[in-house]
C-alpha cells in the first residue's frame, strides 16, 4: 500500500501564501519523513473547464495511484469548490482506496459570504473515510451541521519548519507585541495609543500612523518574519475582533499560533483559543479575556519571568520546528483507517 498526499503549487500572492507553505509544509514532512507520494497539485482558475479536460487533469495527478491505496487530501485546493468535490470522486472510483480529508480551512464558518455553502462542505467531508480536524470542537462543530459520524484525528497545532533560524539569539521582555495581520482590517492598530508597548504589525502599509508607538513593517517571507520576531522578542498576538472570525477561532488551530512559537516568543491569545490550557500548563504564553488585559501583563511581567517563558517555548517549539504534530497526526490516520 502506497500513501499519496496532495500538496497545491502555482501562483499565489501575499495574501494566501500561508495557505500554500502550510500544505507544502505538511505533504515535505509527510514524504520526507513518513515515505508517502506527493500528489502535485497545480493551482490555476477555470470555472467553466469542460469534464473531458478536468477528468484528464485528475488522471495526470493519480497517476501514480493503485487500488488499495490510501490518499490523504489537503483541504481545500482553493480552486472553486466543484473541483474538490469532482477530484474526490475521481479518486474513489478506484477499488478499496481510502481518502483521509486533512482540514485546512472551512470557508462556511471563516466567511458570512460563504455559510450557505456548508451542506455541499459536509456533503464532501462525509465522503472521505476519516478527517484530521484542528480540534475536537471543529469536529463536533461539523457533526452538529450534519457530518456523519467518522473516525477522525486531532491536530492540535500546525508545525512550522524554522530554517536558518540564529539560536544565538535570545528574545528579550522588550515590551513589544508582534501581530501578522492585515492593519488596516483591525481597529486595535488604527487606534494604538500605548505609549509603554510598541505594537508591531507585519503587514504591508497602506497607510501612515503618525504619534502612535506602532510600527507597519510590510509582509514578509517566512525566514525572514521568524528572525525579525525572534530579534525583537516580546510576544506574538493572535486576536480577532470581527465577531464571525472570532468564533471560527474557537475551533480553528492557526498557523500564526506556530510561526510565532517556532520563532521562539510567546504567546498572547484569547481565552476561547482551543488550546489555550496547553498554552497554561506549559507556560508559553499569556491567556486573556481582552487587549487591556493584555497589556497589562506584558506590562507587568518580570525579566525572570520572560526569560523563564522563553525556555519554555523554546522546548515546545521543538515539536513544532521537527513536524511532530504532522508525524503524529499523518500516522495515527493512516492506522485509524487500515487497522482500527
Amino acid at each position: 500500500m502506497t500513501v499519496h498526499i496532495t500538496s497545491l503549487y502555482g501562483a499565489w500572492n501575499n495574501k494566501n501564501i500561508v495557505q500554500k507553505v502550510a500544505q507544502q509544509t505538511i505533504a515535505k514532512i509527510g514524504c520526507q519523513e513518513l515515505g508517502m507520494n506527493e500528489f502535485g497539485i497545480f493551482h490555476y482558475q477555470w470555472d467553466d473547464e469542460p469534464v473531458q479536460v478536468l477528468n484528464a487533469r485528475f488522471d495526470g495527478i493519480i497517476a501514480s495511484l493503485n487500488p488499495g491505496d490510501t490518499v490523504i487530501i489537503q483541504s481545500p485546493s482553493w480552486h472553486h469548490f466543484e473541483w474538490d468535490q469532482a477530484f474526490i470522486d475521481h479518486i474513489n472510483i478506484y477499488p478499496e482506496i481510502k481518502t483521509i480529508i486533512f482540514i485546512h480551512d472551512i470557508l462556511p464558518l471563516m466567511y458570512p459570504p460563504f455559510r450557505p455553502l456548508l451542506p455541499q462542505y459536509i456533503d464532501y467531508y462525509n465522503k472521505a473515510d476519516l478527517l484530521i480536524v484542528h480540534t475536537e470542537k471543529m469536529y463536533q462543530i461539523l457533526r452538529q451541521n450534519g457530518l456523519e459520524e467518522k473516525p477522525h484525528v486531532v491536530l492540535h497545532f500546525f508545525d512550522h519548519p524554522a530554517i536558518g533560524l540564529d539560536y544565538s539569539i535570545t528574545p528579550q521582555n522588550n515590551k513589544v507585541i508582534n501581530f501578522a495581520g492585515n492593519a488596516q482590517k483591525f481597529d486595535f492598530v488604527k487606534n494604538w495609543h500605548n505609549p509603554d508597548i510598541k505594537l508591531q504589525v507585519f503587514s504591508d502599509p497602506q497607510q501612515s500612523y503618525p504619534e502612535q508607538n506602532l510600527e507597519v513593517t510590510g509582509w514578509k517571507n517566512d525566514p525572514i518574519l521568524l528572525d525579525t520576531l525572534r530579534r525583537t522578542g516580546g510576544f506574538g498576538l493572535l486576536w480577532s475582533e470581527d465577531p464571525y472570525w472570532s468564533e471560527y477561532i474557537k475551533i480553528n488551530a492557526s498557523f500564526k499560533t506556530s510561526t510565532y512559537l517556532a520563532s521562539g516568543i510567546p504567546l498572547i491569545v484569547s481565552s476561547d483559543m482551543p488550546e489555550k490550557d496547553t498554552i497554561k500548563r506549559k507556560n508559553i504564553g499569556i491567556v486573556v479575556d481582552s487587549l487591556e488585559e493584555a497589556q497589562e501583563k506584558v506590562l507587568q511581567i518580570s525579566n525572570d519571568e520572560y526569560n523563564q517563558m522563553v525556555k519554555n517555548v523554546e522546548s515546545f517549539a521543538k515539536l513544532i520546528r521537527e513536524g511532530y504534530f504532522t508525524k503524529k497526526a499523518l500516522t495515527e490516520a493512516v492506522f485509524k483507517v487500515r487497522y482500527e
